[in-house]
């Protein structure tokens, strides 16, 4: 008999063969039944999960659980002896493993942000001593939720083993690194892997980031366009925006930029001009954060990355310890002096920011073809006496020029100069990487050490008590997770304060005149006390930052202290988080005023017309300025955050993991027999005798 579908459609089947739909509801039926067994499983395996919430009591002995286990073998053969009579087969996954537990870590995301103190008060007021230590809670177990997430997201994907396998030739000691990852991923040890992820990161990083510096028109980019025979940077009398422009190595010419959203974009270089250039992107009205040109230099080959950095302006004049902030991260600075004008305050504040910042500078006379050659001799010798004289520095002056006849001089200059730091800086940062690597070795250590010691004895007990120590590390975990959003606020609020802003450089503008009563304000002037005020404003929330991120290195080191752990951070660790702070810019200057006229009225008579004129030729600008420059704050501080949440938190999951261990809270279980022969192993390193064998044990 012919076999009628749903559908109308009449076909042959074969005896003993069933129709479509009930050919699926055999499907659906073997599939919820193999569902429903995995359940079964789980259940029978309460006994050996981590869960400290488990749902069953487990009242079957593993010999029993062992044959129920059998009798789930032999019913899912037959399942698939049921699907194979109607030539049926399971169908194969459509959802990747990571991509389920990264849905199911999303929502544990939601469930810990239930968590704030802001959601808790639903329920009831939320004593004040709980506040701190409740938000350190819901920070640290995000802290291991991003953990997590960002292992499957990114090092899952990327293979350690073939980066390491290139690095085989650095100087960096590889062998012991990928024995202390092997030890690591072996014992379950995945406190340590952020560090083995950032370690691998920076031993991958070779390059030496030049930034150049210098005043408006001095000759940056003319003289990195010899340098790399390039035309690539735009060139002329107009300023450079608040943009730094990166020039790194790169098969073919090519450029991307970054805006204040965190979008990137691939453009044509012939584009660049315009969003780099004063002229083509006024007061960067567009949002443009940085630029990086790919250039095919053999000068770059080797891994030097030259930064055409902004004028700090009269930034550099003030001297001010906050305006590090603005300073780019850079391995060396090179200083331009125009040879056609004079040393001046700015030349000299941008070097004494520099040598603050601990960034070793180099001073380069440009335009050097413009003068005789005694001529020249004598303006350098005369910089040179300058710099000490104000700095107490001695400081060797280069002569260089862009012009083609006289590019020997430049040639010169990155032969002996630029290429031996460079050669310099590779061994200092294999020296740093190869410490990190040590202290990472002996971290390790000591895990596996207070593991050996719960397994077979009692081991000695910190100095401070373990929970004392857990709660110093949750409450500045909580600190800096909630800075960020304090910073929000704080950024949004600069963002929409313009009158704010003008009200309080009337007030300066009004000391001003009563000490200058018939001198007229300048254009100038007007726009150097909006910027103060801005960098006030701005300067509380960053020292805000400093606090925090100082606080917590110190607790951090105290609590290394207690654990008798010889790996703690430093300053230095998070020293340059700080930096590449926006600029805020004015996309034109204000109208000029002549208060000193309204003088004999009275202040009152003298700020309104001073205020009125700022209102009526900068309300407007400055609104949309201030609005954007609060967005690229968020940005930007959103970034910091996270680099110091990195770095603290990098080290505190070590520490409690440490702590638990102590205390006899981990749960990991342990072959004790492999603990001592990989202690044994790293506690004898020897890069020659140990690679091999660590290959093996791989």
């Amino acid at each position: 008999m012919p076999q009628h579908e749903p559908d109308g459609l009449t076909t042959k089947r074969s005896p003993g063969e069933l129709n479509g739909p009930q050919q699926s509801r055999l499907r659906i039926t073997c599939h919820y039944i193999d569902k429903l067994l995995s359940d079964a499983e789980h259940i029978l395996h309460q006994a050996t999960s981590q869960s400290p919430f488990p749902r069953y009591i487990v009242d079957v002995t593993p010999a029993q659980v062992r044959v129920i286990e059998d009798y789930t073998r032999r019913l899912r053969a037959q399942l698939l002896r049921a699907l194979d009579w109607q030539q049926l087969k399971p169908k194969p996954p459509a959802i990747p493993a990571t991509r389920a537990v990264l849905t199911n870590l999303a929502f544990i995301d939601i469930a810990v942000e239930e968590l704030r103190p802001s959601y808790m008060r639903g329920s009831g007021a939320v004593p004040e001593d709980a506040v701190d230590e409740l938000n350190g809670v819901v920070h640290e177990l995000r802290s291991m939720i991003e953990g997590m997430e960002r292992y499957l997201r990114q090092e899952l994907g990327t293979n350690l083993e073939s980066r390491l396998q290139k690095l085989e030739q650095t100087g960096y000691d590889v062998a012991l690194f990928r024995a202390i990852e092997q030890i690591v991923t072996r014992h379950g040890l995945v406190e340590f892997r952020l560090r083995i992820a950032s370690l691998a990161s920076r031993m991958e990083d070779d390059n030496l980031e030049v930034a150049l510096f210098g005043r408006v028109s001095s000759g940056k980019s003319s003289l990195l366009n010899a340098l790399l025979d390039t035309d690539v940077l735009p060139v002329g009398v107009n300023p450079i925006t608040a943009v730094p422009t990166k020039l790194q190595y790169g098969p073919s010419l090519r450029a991307a930029v970054t805006y204040g959203d965190g979008r990137n974009e691939i453009i044509p270089i012939e584009q660049l001009a315009a969003l780099v250039t004063e002229q083509g992107n006024p007061g960067n009205l567009r949002n443009v954060v940085r630029a990086l040109v790919e250039v095919p230099s053999r000068r770059l080959k080797q891994g030097i990355v030259l930064v055409d950095t902004p004028g700090l302006g009269s930034l550099a004049r003030k001297g001010a310890a906050e305006t590090l902030a603005y300073l780019p991260v850079c391995d060396l600075a090179l200083l331009l002096i125009d040879a056609g004008t004079t040393l001046n305050e700015e030349d000299i504040g941008t070097l004494r920011l520099l040598y603050e910042a601990g960034i070793p500078a180099l001073v380069l006379l440009s335009k050097s073809d413009l003068m005789a050659e005694g001529d020249l001799h004598r303006a350098v010798a005369y910089i040179e006496e300058q710099l000490h004289s104000e700095l107490g520095i001695a400081i060797r002056v280069h002569a260089v020029s862009s012009v083609p006849a006289a590019r020997v001089l430049l040639d010169h200059f990155f032969e002996r100069e630029l290429l031996p730091r460079f050669e310099e800086a590779q061994s200092l940062r294999e020296a740093s990487v190869a410490r990190k690597i040590g202290a990472l070795r002996d971290s390790v250590i000591a895990a596996l050490d207070t593991t050996l010691d719960r397994g077979e004895r009692e081991g000695p007990q910190p100095a401070v008590a373990p929970p004392e120590l857990e709660a110093r590390l949750r409450l500045i975990t909580g600190e800096i997770g909630e800075l960020g959003t304090q910073l929000d606020h704080a950024w949004l609020e600069l963002g929409e304060s313009p009158q704010s802003v003008i009200d309080r450089s009337v007030d300066r503008a009004i000391s001003w005149v009563r000490s200058n009563p018939n001198r007229q304000i300048t254009a100038l002037q007007l726009s150097e006390w909006i910027h103060d005020v801005v960098q006030e404003l701005l300067t509380s929330r960053l020292e805000q930052m400093r606090t925090a991120m100082q606080r917590a290195i110190e607790i951090l080191q105290d609590v290394a202290k207690g654990l008798g752990s010889v790996e703690a951070p430093s300053v230095q660790d998070v020293e340059t988080i700080l930096r590449e702070v926006p600029r805020f810019e004015l996309a034109a200057l204000p109208a000029e005023t002549s208060a000193g006229k309204w003088k004999w009225f009275g202040d009152g008579v003298v700020r309104s017309a001073i205020r009125s004129s700022l209102v009526k030729s900068t309300g407007p600008m400055l609104k949309k300025e201030l609005h954007l420059y609060g967005y690229a704050l968020r940005q930007w501080s959103d970034q910091a955050i996270r680099k110091m949440e990195m770095v603290v938190n990098s080290y505190a999951d070590a520490y409690r993991a440490q702590i638990h261990r102590i205390g006899g809270l981990s749960d990991l279980t342990t072959d004790l027999a492999q603990v001592k022969s990989d202690l044994n192993l790293l506690r004898n390193w020897s890069s020659a005798e140990n690679s091999g064998l660590a290959a093996k044990r791989a």
